[in-house]
């Protein structure tokens, strides 16, 4: 669980689809469907992790580190960042 208390006022947490294009922000709760988790993983997507929103339309593509990935909408609403 992240500590509330230790976000700057000026940052907040929001869902990844919600996130501004060529915006970045870190990852700081993810799905909790197990399978999904795994992907996500296997991309890089975790926790702490930095990404970089370089679309949202037709489908979320994300920059994570050197790695792209495009997103179904569902999974971009459940993925939560700290923005």
């Amino acid at each position: 669980m992240l500590d509330e208390g230790i976000i700057s006022r000026s940052k907040r947490i929001i869902s990844l689809s919600e996130l501004p294009l060529g915006q970045s922000a870190v990852v700081v709760r993810l799905p909790q469907d197990q399978a999904l988790l795994a992907r996500l993983a296997a991309y890089g997507l975790l926790p702490g992790v930095e990404l970089q929103v370089e679309r949202q339309t037709p489908a979320p593509v994300i920059l994570c580190g050197a790695t792209r990935v495009a997103l179904d909408r569902k999974t971009a609403r459940a993925i939560m960042v700290l923005f």
